[in-house]
């Protein structure tokens, strides 16, 4: 069993506590947040100790592994400190906002020889897995391009102060909260992206706060990719993969705490079409548990280095293109 210390107990760090309450791999020994008062009867409900420094977190003898779920702007130096002190680290999605920042925690990972687990559990939705199984079997073809549009209200419902709308933590609209995930599994099918086209717009949003993302992918290889993601709709999600012998396409119901079944369109060669629903399953904890297979030995992550970094020259090269006004950047 990993011992794990959990770094941020705001939204989503109660529910990854939630989701490993179910998990017979892991056992919250203790989490951190600087508001004690608003983490403190989570903490309690939970039987772990609570304290308000990371860093005093992060040195405790009784934990194994540290999982960062904090604002964006404090991934890195909370990630490389904890590997510093010894510890595996699962860091929350974006790793970094920045290519060399991430850089920097994969150096860090390296040097410790630990594995970084990364929040990126929509890889595991059953009609993702779906997709991947079908693509890999060949019966796809070739991958060509991928269209894909998450967006939900969840952000217009905040106070504009809210780290979540503040464009030094969040660039580019929604991308860090939404785009971000998209923008792993067009790496996982399409490899090393080359060049990003990017548009942000504050329709809804008071300035500087943008509620709308587009960007334009080509890769190495030859696929292109388009993601919009904006912050002011009701919850849209769609996923589509287009080879040159079928495509697929898979929409979610609701967000991913909503535990809603998502649809699944297989289209074959000759035109005709499959469609089936697949029921929500524990994706956090199954990222998880795959992370814990890799930290101790018994199966690879499926995450590389490689394409951590490469998603992350995505969401980097879609901030500079959207601050230069759609300005094409090459990778």
């Amino acid at each position: 069993m990993i011992r794990i210390g959990i770094i941020g107990l705001g939204w989503w760090g109660k529910q990854i506590v939630t989701c490993l309450a179910e998990s017979s791999r892991f056992k919250v020994i203790a989490g951190c947040d600087i508001d004690t008062k608003m983490a403190a009867p989570f903490a309690t409900a939970h039987k772990f100790d609570l304290v308000d420094d990371y860093k005093a977190l992060i040195n405790r003898r009784d934990i194994d592994a540290i999982a960062v779920v904090t604002p964006h702007l404090l991934h890195e130096e909370m990630a490389v400190a904890a590997f510093g002190a010894g510890k595996q680290v699962f860091c929350e999605k974006p790793l970094a906002l920045t290519a060399a920042s991430a850089e920097r925690i994969l150096a860090a990972c390296a040097k410790a020889g630990g594995v970084l687990g990364i929040g990126h559990e929509r890889r595991y939705e059953p009609a993702m897995e779906e997709m991947r199984r079908l693509f890999e079997s060949g019966k796809l073809g070739r991958v060509l391009h991928m269209d894909a549009n998450v967006s939900h209200n969840n952000f217009r419902k905040m106070d504009p102060s809210n780290w979540r709308r503040d464009p030094k933590h969040a660039p580019a609209g929604a991308w860090t909260a939404l785009g971000i995930h998209l923008g792993d599994m067009f790496v996982s099918f399409a490899g090393n992206p080359v060049r990003v086209t990017a548009r942000t717009a504050s329709q809804i949003f008071p300035v500087p706060s943008e509620d709308f993302v587009s960007a334009e992918i080509d890769f190495k290889d030859g696929p292109r990719g388009r993601i919009t993601s904006l912050s002011t709709p009701p919850f849209y999600g769609r996923f589509t993969l287009v080879c040159d012998q079928g495509w697929v396409e898979v929409q979610e119901g609701g967000n991913v705490d909503k535990g809603i079944p998502s649809s699944f369109v297989h289209c074959g060669p000759d035109g005709s079409r499959q469609t089936r629903s697949y029921e929500h399953t524990n994706t956090v904890r199954m990222n998880f548990e795959a992370w814990a297979d890799a930290v101790e030995g018994h199966a690879p992550y499926r995450f590389t280095a490689e394409q951590l970094l490469a998603n992350i020259h995505i969401l980097d090269a879609v901030t500079r293109s959207a601050a230069a006004g759609g300005t094409p950047v090459t990778l």
